[in-house]
């Protein structure tokens, strides 16, 4: 899709575009109700709603924040499909509870990927998740096979050469400590009005200068950047796009327009990205669920507690880990 700017502050659908008419089959749309919800916004005030026109640039931004959300919503759907597809099923509700055997469900096998730390020429909040997610698995193997293993070794008595080893908590806590973390420190900038990346970046430096693991020299400093020293090494980050990608905001007009789809497919897409709201006690119809700025759900609050539930599961388990022999070229 592309944009064609009508002014400063106004844009709308280019309806040259070749791609338009295949876009709007596959997703339901109708020409007029996508250019409504991409270059238009709406804004309550007391009883009365107005409509503002948006620039070209924003426009394109929402586009992106659709396209994402569509993205993450099909990806989900496919999650649940194939889990609910090769999950044993319960017997007794299969068989019903007369001819029930009384076996218990049986074990499962996991298989989880690691992806490997990333440190390229620019290093952005994407790297940051991945890295803190390495360093807390890097943590749960170190425990598992390390230290565990040589725990059990000086029970039994066995004679062996101490491995050695660092511990990264320190990291962790660089990056994901309740206050004073870099996430944390994220979030609250993301819930507060006004603020930029520049009032990010100022925010870490203040709180985390000192830490050992963080880095933040002049020239850093001069460029909103900062240093982690992480378990397999520095990575330097830019500041650049931070607070806007963990907002990840989709405007409910995106959103409407899913829900208007005449593909009810979309439109399953749509109930993921906004679920229904249950029907008021007091009558009403049934609504969407809405988060204000302090309680909506930042992306690394959700990948922060998506990695704790990891862990969690992991360490129900018997981890058995393989090596890669030969990396990916």
């Amino acid at each position: 899709l592309t944009f064609n700017s009508l002014s400063a502050d106004e844009s709308e659908i280019d309806r040259e575009n070749p791609h338009l008419e295949p876009v709007l089959s596959l997703m339901g749309f109708t020409a007029e109700n996508l250019n409504r919800a991409l270059c238009y916004f709406s804004i309550v005030a007391g009883k009365e709603k107005h409509t503002r026109s948006l620039p070209k640039q924003k426009a394109e931004k929402g586009t992106e924040a659709l396209i994402k959300a569509t993205y993450g919503a099909l990806f989900t759907y496919l999650v649940q499909r194939i889990n609910a597809s090769i999950t044993l099923k319960d017997e007794k509700s299969q068989r019903g509870s007369r001819g029930s055997s009384g076996k218990t469900k049986a074990a499962t096998i996991g298989v989880l990927d690691i992806f490997g730390f990333e440190s390229f020429k620019v290093n952005s909040f994407e790297q940051l998740c991945i890295n803190y997610c390495n360093e807390a698995l890097q943590q749960q193997f170190n425990l598992f096979v390390l230290k565990k293993e040589q725990e059990e070794y000086e029970r039994e008595g066995i004679q062996w050469s101490f491995i050695s080893f660092p511990e990264n908590q320190d990291v962790l806590d660089l990056i994901d400590k309740k206050g004073s973390g870099i996430l944390n420190i994220l979030d609250d900038q993301c819930r507060a009005p006004g603020t930029t990346d520049k009032t990010f970046a100022n925010d870490i430096y203040q709180k985390c200068t000192g830490h050992t693991r963080f880095e933040a020299n002049f020239r850093q400093v001069g460029a909103r950047q900062f240093g982690v020293h992480h378990y397999a090494g520095t990575v330097e980050y830019d500041t650049e796009g931070f607070v806007e990608k963990n907002r990840d905001e989709l405007p409910k007009e995106a959103t409407e327009l899913l829900l208007s789809s005449t593909n009810e497919f979309v439109k399953k897409l749509a109930n993921i990205i906004s679920p229904p709201t249950a029907a008021p006690t007091g009558g009403g119809s049934r609504g969407r669920k809405a988060a204000s700025a302090g309680t909506r759900v930042t992306v690394g609050g959700q990948f922060s507690r998506q990695l704790q539930e990891l862990r969690k599961k992991i360490d129900l388990t018997s981890p058995h880990y393989v090596r890669c022999l030969k990396p990916n070229d």
